[in-house]
């Protein structure tokens, strides 16, 4: 699957969940205009924070982030970013560190059901490692590795693909930010 076709499985999958959950809160019955005075209505639903599965993913994040520092220099990957800048690649390898120990987390947790408790947040660190992954491979980006720089006439080239897979991967990481509720 190409870098765009990531990114906007990754986006569409966003969009679905938020949907889902607007969708579920229509679907709750409501109390009817027409009740008497003396009906009672059912407790609010808990807010955000009293779920236990938001709290299970915030604190896997939270533990993983504080684990794999960095992830802050991923401001630094731009499009001008240099292929050698070596904070922009340790950022983009923090992130998918973050990405994969709070799956790991949270899939050692509950490994029978971590799919359909967590997949979101499964599937948007997947693709972050995946992506990551593909810069780290045998190109030389951003230190991400030991390869030696392109030759001059491929730098470009290079340069061009490297900063393509940052916007990807930290595409991918603002939407992982939101599956965990960051």
């Amino acid at each position: 699957m190409g870098w765009t076709n990531r990114a906007a499985l990754a986006l569409a999958t966003g969009a679905l969940l938020a949907s889902c959950a607007g969708e579920q809160d229509a679907a709750t019955p409501r109390s009817s205009a027409a009740a008497s005075p003396t009906t009672t209505t059912s407790a609010p639903a808990p807010t955000p924070e009293e779920l236990p599965v938001e709290r299970d993913i915030r604190d896997a994040y939270e533990a993983a982030l504080a684990a794999h520092p960095g992830t802050e220099g991923l401001d630094r990957c731009t499009r001008q970013t240099p292929l050698t800048d070596t904070v922009c690649g340790t950022a983009l390898s923090a992130a998918a560190d973050v990405a994969d120990a709070t799956a790991q987390t949270l899939t050692a947790g509950n490994p029978e059901h971590a799919h359909l408790l967590y997949g979101a947040v499964l599937t948007t660190a997947s693709e972050i490692r995946s992506t990551v992954g593909q810069l780290a491979g045998s190109m030389p980006c951003y230190g991400l590795n030991d390869e030696p720089a392109p030759p001059p006439q491929l730098a470009a080239e290079a340069q061009s693909i490297c900063a393509e897979g940052a916007d990807i991967a930290k595409a991918q990481w603002r939407i992982f930010l939101s599956t965990v509720g960051a």
